[in-house]
């Protein structure tokens, strides 16, 4: 059976009317608003707000404290001006750790190895600061405070003093470096020059060639003279007896041999072979024989 009854009319109005207005009412959403982080509020404990931080502040905090980092870095990775702070605070010791130290992170500085062996000679290591004193000499032969300090550690030694020769002479007026710059620089050119005149084959160009000729031996003879002088290559085989009461020199390498001389502490040899425990050398008065390896520190250090 059909319900005939009329439908109620509702007009646009009404409809509108029957729409919740959210405006007019607060819900638990529109009661919650973001947090005013420019104010310093927190999101998750909701406590009270924190002072805001100025941007310029900060920046000059960070900044601060990355100059306060370098610069303690950088006080940590010099060794060497703590080394001569030490040395000049009679921490003689220590001094020579830092030294040490400084050596092992750098390039080899007679500079560096002339103040180890000042500070050897304050600790009473006479022989190890005659080491210092000639690697110092060997980087630069024309160190004199080096070459002084070795000639007053030698004494004390007891170590008998060693005349100057030619060579001698020479590495004190001559740089080995410059010489072998200018030899090399010499010798390329005039090869140069002879190689092109002969290929050209001039006819009038026997004056350039007797040029070329004459800058190609003296380039060979400057490189010559400092393969001759240079201690970077003289003394590879040259070491020192680094040994409380020194070593001796031996007929043959056994230990009930013949002694041929004595080797005090902080003398120099010359080795020229090594069987075993046994390196058989020449001293510098030219005896030859056989001496142990123990307490024999070579002048230039491996590499």
């Amino acid at each position: 059976m059909k319900n005939n009854l009329p439908r109620p009319v509702v007009s646009w109005r009404d409809g509108l009317r029957a729409v919740p207005y959210f405006g007019s009412e607060k819900s638990a959403l529109t009661e919650q608003r973001p947090p005013d982080f420019a104010a310093g509020e927190c999101a998750q404990t909701g406590g009270p707000p924190v002072p805001p931080v100025p941007c310029s502040f900060r920046a000059c905090a960070l900044l601060a404290l990355s100059l306060a980092i370098l610069f303690a870095a950088t006080l940590r990775a010099d060794p060497l001006a703590d080394a001569r702070a030490r040395y000049a605070d009679g921490e003689y010791a220590q001094a020579a750790k830092l030294f040490e130290q400084a050596m092992e992170s750098s390039p080899p500085q007679a500079a560096i190895f002339f103040d180890l062996g000042r500070c050897f000679r304050q600790t009473g290591q006479e022989s190890r600061a005659a080491l210092s004193f000639r690697r110092a000499l060997v980087l630069d032969p024309r160190f004199t405070p080096a070459r002084l300090a070795l000639l007053e550690t030698n004494t004390d030694l007891g170590l008998p003093k060693s005349g100057k020769t030619w060579r001698d002479q020479v590495l004190e007026r001559i740089p080995m470096d410059a010489l072998t710059l200018a030899g090399s620089v010499l010798f390329w050119l005039g090869a140069f020059a002879v190689m092109l005149l002969l290929f050209l084959r001039a006819s009038n160009g026997k004056g350039w060639l007797a040029l070329g000729i004459l800058c190609l031996a003296a380039g060979a003879a400057a490189l010559a003279l400092a393969g001759i002088c240079d201690p970077r290559i003289t003394d590879r085989t040259t070491a020192l007896v680094l040994k409380t009461g020194g070593s001796s020199l031996l007929s043959s390498p056994a230990d009930q041999s013949e002694k041929i001389a004595a080797m005090p502490d902080g003398s120099t040899v010359t080795v020229l072979s090594q069987r075993g425990r046994w390196f058989y050398g020449r001293l510098p008065d030219g005896k030859l024989g056989w001496f142990l390896t123990e307490g024999i520190v070579p002048l230039i250090p491996p590499a």
